[in-house]
C-alpha cells in the first residue's frame, strides 16, 4: 500500500516537472540567437524530451518489479521494448505503451485473485469467531 502511494507521489512529481519543461519549451522562441549559432528550441526540446524518457522509464521499472512480486512473466519480444536517445545501454529501455497496457492488465488479474484469495479467508476467520462468541453468549445464560 505504501509503495504505491510512493509510486504515485513521485509519478506526480515526474509530471510536474515535464509539465514545466513542455511549459517553457512552448515560451522560446524560434529563431536562433543573437549569433545565429545556438538554439535555445532545440536544448528546451531535449529538456522536454528527457523528462518525457524518464517518465518512460520510472513507469516501466515500477511495472517491472510488480510483475517479478505477482510472479507476472514480463514481455520477452523486442517489439515490447523501446530505446530513446537518452538510453546508452540495453538495460535502459522502457516498454511501448502496448506492452506496458497487457502488464498492467496481468498484474491486476493477480492482485485481484489475490486479493479474492485473502477476503475468503478473512472472512471465514470473522465468522468462526462469531460464532465461537454466539456459542459463549448462549452457554452463559
Amino acid at each position: 500500500m505504501f509503495d504505491e502511494l510512493k509510486y504515485r507521489w513521485a509519478l506526480r512529481r515526474f509530471l510536474k516537472h515535464r509539465k514545466a519543461a513542455f511549459q517553457s519549451y512552448n515560451q522560446v522562441p524560434d529563431e536562433p540567437d543573437a549569433e545565429g549559432m545556438n538554439f535555445p528550441k532545440y536544448q528546451a526540446g531535449r529538456t522536454v524530451n528527457f523528462y518525457t524518457y524518464t517518465l518512460d522509464k520510472f513507469r516501466s521499472d515500477y511495472l517491472i518489479e510488480q510483475a517479478n512480486i505477482y510472479h507476472v512473466p514480463t514481455p520477452g519480444n523486442e517489439d515490447d521494448w523501446e530505446s530513446h536517445a537518452f538510453a546508452t545501454t540495453d538495460e535502459e529501455r522502457y516498454l511501448t505503451a502496448s506492452a506496458a497496457q497487457k502488464l498492467r492488465s496481468d498484474i491486476r488479474a493477480e492482485q485481484k485473485a489475490d486479493w479474492d484469495y485473502w477476503a475468503n479467508r478473512v472472512t471465514l476467520a470473522l465468522a468462526l469467531i462469531g460464532s465461537i462468541f454466539g456459542v459463549l453468549a448462549f452457554f452463559k445464560k
